[in-house]
């Protein structure tokens, strides 16, 4: 074969393989190139679906607007830009509504996207628990001639009255305590959060116990972060090699609903269960224990980061209660209190019942009838039962103050006369409130007035129907009079109140008198005293002490054991966290 056509042959040898190469790099960049194309395709619905999604959660938030200006969603069809939600309120009543919000590209055909969501929205607010007609704390109860409460009472203090006083319920005193701590540390500057993640869920700060006799009392200074809901188990330990030790001697719990955001003192007594006993000159543990963690929803115990607390300090872990613990050092000292002993209370000159109801417990019965005989007899428990804490702390109260204030100021006395009438709240008043002469109050939010309030010659005052069932809230810094045939009413809703609650911490004194007919209302004076007279009545009554003048009524509403106090319907609205799911389109 000669030069030329071996060249041919090397030529085509060469040639072949270069067209099978050529072959598969074009089918290679046909499938890329197609893979492109669904790639693109698959991303821009993915963009789309978000997109969508996005105007559907823009809707929920748009109905949450509506129900805090106005306490009502209203379906509509709303654009955003290139897309459009429409919401509805599937529920529309109460403080509790399921909203649905539906998502889309108004002029898209192929695809028509639509997301479709769902969430609860509630109310924001703080549920307090009134078990009682009347709870009054360590100040006691003075009853006069012919009053009367229908209604159960707990006292942390001893009540006395005359013969003819009665109560037509249950009783119980308390051992007294005194006002004053048996041991503290109350230095706070620095915050120490817990129970945000699984390592710190329990927390625990050491004492040096003063004395020897049982804790019946103890305070710490505690706040919440986002909506922490189940209760804290607080537990008094022994110490072992300078941590708590696993075992309790005594457990109580703290309601969420009585934590505010603004971190307070709040108290929790030993009232079941094993009182713990502690030993002068001794270390013991202060625990609190919780069962979960969120980074949303925790707690806050604050403490003083000087670490002064001599030969002391708080300390954090996972599981406080249970194996071998791994404690970590908090970096100070958290802020406490600690009540160690008691003193003696009673009953005296009281009608508790009648023959066929009624029954007492206290340290002592003093010329006092119960069951319609008078003590002793089995109707007459003597014991000493375990204080128990006022229901609203001081960061709750403020929480209120807080809601009442961002509503906006108004300096100078409120003034409604002369069969006036007006719609107030949130607000705050920068001095006296006086509302006379058949004059009407309308509360839209919880209103705060840093002086006095006057409600007389009747004059009501009554919430919005936008609280549905739950109740509202005055907060006053001064003293409230409240006299002559004056109303109070909820919403219209069964277990609405409006709650008139004196914020001034002078024990001494009095910060509310309710005299004449004054209905529907609840009485709150955590750190003063109330006096009623002249036939006055309330739905219930809480405060550090009370007096109970001739003919005076107290009626306790059965099942205002559980009274949901909010900011209204100016503001309060939320979605419930982890309520958010999508729904299927039908």
């Amino acid at each position: 074969m000669g030069h030329y056509a071996t060249a041919r042959l090397a030529r085509g040898q060469i040639l072949i393989p270069a067209l099978v190469v050529l072959s598969v790099v074009f089918i290679l960049t046909g499938a890329l190139l197609a893979n492109t194309t669904a790639t693109f395709t698959l991303s821009e619905r993915t963009l789309k679906d978000s997109q969508v999604l996005n105007f559907a959660e823009a809707g929920v938030d748009f109905a949450i607007r509506s129900l805090n200006d106005s306490g009502a969603v209203t379906e509509t069809e709303t654009t955003l830009g290139n897309g459009t939600f429409i919401v509805r309120d599937l529920t529309g009543s109460g403080n509790q509504r399921e909203i649905e919000s539906t998502g889309y590209f108004p002029n898209a055909t192929n695809p028509k996207i639509v997301k479709r969501l769902r969430a609860n929205a509630q109310i924001t607010g703080e549920s307090v628990e009134f078990f009682y007609g009347v709870q009054v704390g360590g100040g006691g109860l003075q009853m006069a001639n012919s009053s009367q409460i229908n209604g159960n009472v707990f006292s942390n203090g001893s009540i006395i009255g005359t013969n003819s006083a009665k109560i037509m319920g249950d009783v119980v005193v308390a051992g007294g305590l005194s006002d004053t701590p048996t041991l503290e540390w109350t230095s706070e500057n620095t915050d120490q959060f817990f129970a945000t993640s699984s390592s710190n869920r329990d927390i625990a700060q050491s004492f040096s116990a003063t004395a020897t006799g049982d804790v019946s009392k103890v305070a710490v200074f505690l706040g919440k972060v986002g909506s922490p809901t189940n209760s804290l188990t607080v537990r008094i330990a022994t110490d072992n090699a300078g941590r708590p030790s696993t075992n309790s001697l005594g457990t109580t719990t703290i309601p969420a609903t009585s934590v505010g955001l603004t971190p307070s003192f709040v108290e929790a007594t030993f009232s079941s269960g094993p009182v713990p006993t502690v030993t002068n000159g001794s270390k013991y543990w202060l625990v609190l224990d919780y069962n979960s963690n969120s980074a949303t929803s925790y707690w806050n115990w604050r403490k003083d980061a000087s670490d002064a607390y001599p030969n002391n300090t708080g300390e954090y872990t996972s599981n406080c209660c249970s194996g071998n613990p791994t404690w970590s050092n908090a970096g100070g000292d958290l802020a406490f209190r600690v009540w160690i002993g008691g003193s003696a209370t009673k009953i005296q000159d009281i009608q508790i019942g009648d023959a066929s109801s009624g029954g007492a417990h206290a340290n002592e019965f003093v010329n006092t009838t119960v069951h319609g005989t008078l003590c002793p007899n089995q109707y007459c428990t003597v014991d000493n039962q375990s204080q128990q804490p006022l229901p609203i702390s001081d960061g709750v109260i403020e929480d209120w103050k807080n809601t009442a204030e961002a509503g906006g100021v108004q300096n100078g006395d409120y003034n409604l006369s002369g069969s006036q009438t007006a719609s107030l709240g949130p607000k705050k008043i920068v001095g006296d409130m006086t509302l006379s002469n058949q004059s009407v109050l309308t509360l839209t939010g919880t209103v705060w007035v840093t002086g006095n309030v006057y409600v007389s010659n009747t004059s009501r005052m009554r919430l919005d129907p936008g609280y549905g069932s739950s109740s509202g809230v005055m907060v006053s810094d001064g003293v409230y009079t409240i006299s002559n045939e004056t109303g109070f009413e909820g919403s219209g809703e069964a277990g609405s109140y409006i709650m008139l609650l004196a914020a001034r911490d002078t024990k001494t004194q009095i910060s509310i008198y309710a005299s004449n007919p004054s209905v529907g209302v609840v009485y709150y004076a955590g750190k003063s005293q109330i006096q009623f007279s002249n036939s006055a009545s309330a739905k219930e009554a809480t405060a550090w002490g009370m007096t109970m003048s001739n003919n005076t009524v107290v009626n306790y509403e059965s099942g205002l054991a559980n009274v949901f106090f909010t900011s209204g319907p100016g503001g309060g609205w939320s979605v419930e966290s982890g309520s958010w799911r999508e729904v299927p389109n039908p």
